[in-house]
């Protein structure tokens, strides 16, 4: 399964980044509903650090939360398999 999930962020390191996050945000939509025990988990922690909030605020970070977490680890493709100038062309220090 990992060499699935690696070759997948290979073949979209070659896309703009903007089609990276299109898809990062679509796969992390999509993993909140297949990974129930994570969704149970991450819907537990945010009651116990938001009692707060309500519970469509916390299911609203929830769903943002597997999206951005997706977002980033496709995106990392890109550090990992792109030449020198692309990240630097993406990177500010």
């Amino acid at each position: 399964m990992s060499r699935l999930v690696f070759a997948f962020m290979w073949l979209v390191h070659f896309l703009p980044l903007s089609a990276q996050a299109w898809i990062g945000s679509r796969v992390g939509a999509m993993l909140f509903w297949l990974i129930r025990e994570r969704r149970t988990v991450t819907r537990i922690n945010l009651g116990k650090c938001f009692p707060q909030k309500s519970a469509d605020e916390r299911e609203a970070l929830a769903r943002a939360h597997f999206r951005a977490f997706t977002r980033a680890f496709i995106e990392q493709g890109i550090l990992w398999w792109s030449p020198r100038e692309r990240i630097q062309s993406l990177v500010e220090v």
